[in-house]
Formats: structure tokens, sequence, C-alpha cells
């Protein structure tokens, strides 16, 4: 008999709650367009020269169609560029424009405060853990995924 879990249930949880959390953090810092999927993919692209649609989607876990809306918007807004592949036509790279480059200063404070949230009574031993099992539940979901 295997023990009960509820793993799959706390996750969703962490992310419903932590995603609201982290978006009134955005807010009160006047960053507010980073928040949501939109600065998934601000956020996935920074010190990059250029990174594939495909490439971003796994970088953001966003599906293609979902990133594809979101890509479009941050282009709308001046955030990003999208330029075909010179290598590759049938592939798109995804640049950012240097609007975001508003944002920097602010970027580590909110990044920090987030943190000090999520890890509030962790030893640094228990966070490397906990990171680590992460990694390995996202490894595992992401193989079935493939499948």
């Amino acid at each position: 008999m295997r023990v009960k879990t509820k793993g799959g249930s706390l996750l969703s949880q962490v992310h419903q709650v932590c995603n609201r959390v982290w978006n009134r953090i955005l807010r009160e810092h006047g960053m507010d367009d980073l928040e949501g999927a939109r600065g998934r993919v601000i956020f996935a692209l920074w010190g990059s020269e250029g990174i594939p649609v495909k490439t971003l989607s796994q970088k953001t876990s966003l599906d293609k169609s979902t990133l594809t809306g979101i890509i479009d918007r941050l282009q709308r807004d001046g955030y990003i560029k999208k330029v075909p592949d010179e290598k590759d036509k049938r592939s798109t790279l995804v640049f950012l424009t240097g609007k975001e480059k508003e944002f920097l200063s602010r970027v580590g404070l909110v990044s920090d405060e987030m943190n000090s949230i999520f890890y509030k009574g962790f030893s640094d031993e228990e966070i490397v853990l906990f990171d680590s099992m992460l990694e390995r539940i996202l490894d595992n979901c992401k193989e079935a995924e493939e499948e």
C-alpha cells in the first residue's frame, strides 16, 4: 500500500497563491507589465541574444499556442521583437528590445522579497533539498508530458 499523498494538490495551491503574492509585489514596485506569463517570458529572455520560440516554450513551460499570444502582446507593447532565424527558415527568434531595462534595478528587490516570503523559516540545507526535490518533480512531469 502506497502512502496517501497530497503533493500535487499542494503544488497547485502553492502555484496559485504564490502567483497572487508575486503579482501584488510586482504592482507595489510599479512592475505591472511583468505580471503572469508576460514576466516569465521576459525573465527567460534576459541575458540572451535571441531564443527560438520552441526553446522559449521549454524555458517557460508554456505551450506554444499560449506563448504565441503572449509574444504577440509583448511585441505590441514594445518589449520584444520577432526575427526569422537565418539558419532555420521555419524558426523565429525572439529578442528583447531594451524596454524591459526599466525594471532591471527593481528585479533583485522583488525577487528577494518573494524569496524571503517563500523560504521563511527554512534553513539553507532545507532550501537546497527542497529545490532539488522540486527539480526532480518537474523533470518527472516533463518526461511524462513527452510520452
